[in-house]
């Protein structure tokens, strides 16, 4: 068949492109021929870009629906025949129409001569692109036609995905401490207990004393366990300290050697229902009279 003048040389289709698809871009051609429009003012009047017409023209790339119905409002024709070949050919090229036959089958057209005069690109050497990527090549199609707004639904788009995760990282961020371990004893069970080692974790000093020889006192209290003990810092060896309180068995720690540094000394728990009650006493020299007392009030 004879070109009309101006018509462009078109490059040869590649052989394994499903005959639909080859027919729909022959009608293509034909079509862009006849309206005389080039390349450059195709993309003009379609807002779709120079280089996916080339991509379309030469079957290296499934042009969209948008697309074809663009091609024919500017070259001024009917749509209605070239989009039932574009139906038959996206049936073809996606799965949902009929087993298309070998390749030997197929019809092609001849392959023709380039024409200098009209950049098609480098050869047509890629196959129609599988169904896995036909969401990003719309998407590119879309992109090209309205760049602005596609931009803006993007970002939308990915502020939705990204909002939900930052609120779950926060509420993560914000959990609550874990809630305290009850303690290990109370009232009576805490009596007779070592206070170093009975995990009685919030123990106050609510009176304290420092005797004449120089020796500090403190009565302690565990408001969690309702215990209370002595804690001293004595001086020398040989002296008695005891803790008394209502309905509560004394108990009395008693030093028999020299203190080293700043050692410590304790007597065993006892319960302490009402810490204003409890009452310690201290005794220098065992075997000699003389004592210094006070109370949980101070």
């Amino acid at each position: 068949m004879v070109n009309p003048q101006g018509a462009a040389r078109w490059r040869g289709l590649p052989p394994d492109l499903p005959a639909a698809c080859a027919q729909l871009v022959i009608g293509m051609r034909g079509l862009k021929d006849r309206s005389g429009l080039n390349l450059t003012e195709l993309a003009k009047a379609t807002a779709i870009s120079k280089s996916s017409w080339e991509r379309y023209l030469n079957g290296k790339q499934f042009p969209p629906r948008h697309a074809v119905r663009g091609l024919c409002r500017a070259a001024r024709q009917s749509e209605d025949a070239l989009l039932a070949q574009w139906a038959l050919a996206d049936a073809a090229w996606s799965g949902r129409g009929h087993p298309v036959s070998s390749r030997s089958d197929r019809t092609s057209p001849p392959a023709v001569s380039i024409d200098p005069a009209v950049p098609d690109g480098p050869p047509a050497t890629t196959p129609f692109v599988r169904p896995t990527r036909r969401a990003l090549l719309a998407a590119s199609a879309l992109f090209n036609e309205h760049p602005m707004r596609t931009a803006a639904g993007i970002f939308l788009l990915c502020a939705a995905m990204v909002t939900p995760a930052a609120v779950l990282h926060a509420s993560r961020a914000t959990t609550l401490p874990p809630a305290p371990r009850p303690p290990v004893c109370r009232l009576r069970s805490c009596e007779g207990r070592n206070p170093r080692t009975t995990a009685c974790e919030d123990p106050t000093t609510v009176a304290s004393h420092t005797a004449a020889d120089g020796t500090r006192l403190e009565i302690r209290l565990s408001p969690g366990c309702r215990a209370g003990w002595i804690r001293a810092w004595p001086t020398h060896s040989g002296f008695r300290i005891e803790i008394t309180g209502p309905q509560a068995h004394p108990r009395t720690a008693v030093g028999t050697a020299r203190p080293v540094g700043k050692e410590v000394a304790t007597t065993a728990m006892i319960a302490a229902p009402d810490p204003s009650n409890l009452r310690a006493c201290y005794y220098p020299s065992l075997g000699r009279p003389g004592r210094e007392c006070f109370g949980g009030t101070g």
